[in-house]
């Protein structure tokens, strides 16, 4: 997805996932890619979330600490400024609430007043 910052892409895919656990804040709050790896699974599995590429072998099933660990992984590659990066975070999600589907949710668009 792309927009300007705070326009509420974040907010839009959590209603396509149907969970709560992306970062809220002023500002620019996505500041890597985020890519979302949405697999559907069956109503009676508990839903879950794995960074496979940055926390391997770690299985979510608190939400909130899947948003802390986008917040820590976030400041890990660009530190705690306002810094934009390349490199994504990868996040599959597994629920029953969500679509097989695959997306990435982008920094929002910034500007930088300079001078003349």
């Amino acid at each position: 997805m792309l927009g300007s910052q705070s326009a509420g892409k974040s907010s839009v895919l959590e209603t396509i996932v149907g969970l709560d656990f992306l970062p809220r804040g002023e500002g620019v709050v996505t500041r890597r890619p985020l890519e979302l790896r949405l697999n559907h699974i069956d109503e009676g599995i508990k839903p879950y979330a794995i960074f496979p590429d940055e926390i391997p072998g770690k299985k979510f099933t608190n939400f909130g600490e899947v948003r802390d660990n986008i917040v820590g992984l976030t400041d890990k590659k660009c530190g705690a400024d306002k810094n934009i990066v390349d490199i994504p975070i990868v996040l599959q999600v597994y629920s029953h609430t969500c679509p097989d589907l695959t997306l990435i949710d982008l920094p929002g668009i910034t500007r930088i007043a300079i001078a003349d």
